[in-house]
């Protein structure tokens, strides 16, 4: 199971379970986001937390396919 795979299934059950608190999918992904920024910069470090958001910010288009490579 790749990183991605285990992550979409933590995604999935996050937001059945906030379903089931009648919580809406925006607001479950913002806390999980939020989360997510604040256990990465204590694992990996401000400066690289920074440069993970600002590459996706700048890809938030969608140009780049990255479901191909993140299915690998």
């Amino acid at each position: 199971m790749s990183k991605y795979s285990i992550a979409k299934q933590c995604i999935a059950d996050a937001l059945a379970a906030a379903s089931e608190e009648n919580i809406n999918d925006s607001d479950a992904l913002e806390a999980l986001i939020i989360s997510a920024i604040a256990q990465i910069t204590n694992t990996a470090g401000a400066k690289r937390t920074a440069e993970i958001i600002d590459y996706e910010l700048r890809n938030i288009s969608g140009a780049l396919d990255k479901d191909f490579l993140r299915a690998r």
